[in-house]
């Protein structure tokens, strides 16, 4: 049965919003993140410390959103129509059925734990769209009903429900492609982030992307929604390096994949740890944090990569050989600047001389376990990546104070 649509009018609406035109949320922290680890450096962190892992890094685009008027289309029963003659007003898609399949589901008392977008992205289990789908549509009335957060999936919260449906229908995931309805359930979502999307729909010219599914969540235009859906990039990217560290250790002795198992415990220590030299103060904090908590994750799985590819280090002898003292100075000039602030001086959440020394532990621990590591993977090339290791400590503290 073809679903008709009539002509939706279009109010005068037009104006600004800020359009991520990176696919990851964490990667466009070079104007999200002016004051994580120090307002001015930040972008030379990101520029010396990760780019050969993003060498065509893009700044932040603006994009406009008018909305059309007198606009009309027909949509089959797969959802199919032209996507330029998609309306761009929410209230255009609320009368967009529904499947079968919502009509069956009863309102929980309390908000679910099944975490739909774990079961369709395949983190920690196997993908199962059938499975997302059913938690996502009681995640969907919880949403409605206004229950309050799960603490055991707290992620789900957000991304959960009209969210991860919106997505499942718009990539077609184990249904049929439905854009209307998708754009329905983005719209009950968060508004802003469906109309934002728009755009970029129409240039689908009605199929899915190439390279990777479609979300919604690239297109958050609040601060609340960006942080959960930041929290869903940071999951799909721990996901997919855990998976790569397992499949390694399958080729270590017994005795390196100890060792490697404790260096990746001493990493996520650090990488924790290191929200304390993350200015905490505004909304964003949340996303400054888990920006500069994925760049170290990044880099640390980039040097796995390379060193199990042999791809050594380009340091000279003078650098392996002076990477500790440059190291020491700048820990000391850091923690100097740190401890001069006038207390009256220091922001809400600014970083302390005492969250620097703290982390500083964490951070020696971090790199005492790559070096019993690599003596035992990599001996022929220890003091280099020791050196590697210090260097990029000494680019996080110059950003710092």
């Amino acid at each position: 049965m073809a679903a008709k649509w009539g002509c939706a009018e279009g109010n005068a609406l037009g104006g600004w919003w800020v359009k991520l035109p990176k696919r990851r949320l964490f990667q466009h922290f070079d104007l999200l993140l002016p004051v994580a680890l120090g307002a001015r450096l930040l972008v030379i962190y990101f520029a010396q410390m990760s780019h050969t892992r993003h060498p065509s890094r893009q700044s932040l685009g603006l994009a406009v959103a008018v909305l059309l008027a007198n606009c009309a289309f027909a949509v089959t029963a797969a959802g199919q129509g032209k996507p330029a003659e998609l309306p761009t007003d929410c209230s255009a898609y609320a009368s967009v059925p529904l499947p079968a399949e919502a009509d069956n589901v009863g309102v929980p008392k309390t908000s679910p734990a099944c975490a739909s977008y774990r079961s369709y992205r395949g983190i920690g289990r196997p993908v199962n769209y059938a499975k997302a789908r059913a938690c996502a549509w009681k995640e969907r009335l919880a949403q409605k009903a206004e229950l309050r957060q799960n603490e055991e999936e707290p992620t789900s919260w957000v991304v959960g429900g009209s969210l991860i449906l919106a997505d499942i229908y718009f990539n077609g995931a184990g249904v049929k492609r439905n854009i209307p309805l998708a754009i329905r359930l983005a719209c009950e979502s968060e508004e802003g982030m469906a109309k934002l999307a728009l755009p970029d729909i129409g240039k689908l010219d009605g199929s899915p992307p190439a390279r990777r599914p479609f979300e919604f969540c690239d297109y958050a235009v609040t601060t609340f929604t960006m942080n959960f859906c930041g929290g869903y990039e940071s999951e799909i990217e721990d996901d997919s390096r855990s998976r790569y560290y397992g499949a390694l250790q399958v080729s270590m002795t017994p005795e390196q994949k100890t060792a490697f198992e404790r260096l990746l415990a001493a990493q996520n220590a650090y990488v924790t740890a290191h929200a304390f030299e993350v200015d905490q103060g505004g909304t964003i904090r949340g996303l400054r944090t888990l920006g500069s908590e994925n760049i170290l994750n990044d880099l640390f799985h980039t040097e796995v990569l390379h060193f199990e590819r042999k791809q050594w280090p380009a340091l000279s002898e003078d650098q392996v050989r002076t990477s500790d003292a440059l190291l020491h100075r700048q820990y000391e000039s850091t923690l100097q600047k740190l401890g001069t602030q006038k207390k009256e001086d220091i922001d809400e959440g600014a970083v302390t001389a005492d969250h620097l020394a703290g982390v500083e532990g964490k951070w020696e621990s971090y790199r005492d376990a790559w070096v019993a590591f690599a003596r035992l993977r990599y001996p022929t090339v220890v003091a280099a990546i020791r050196a590697e290791i210090n260097l990029r400590r000494y680019l996080l503290l110059k950003t710092i104070a």
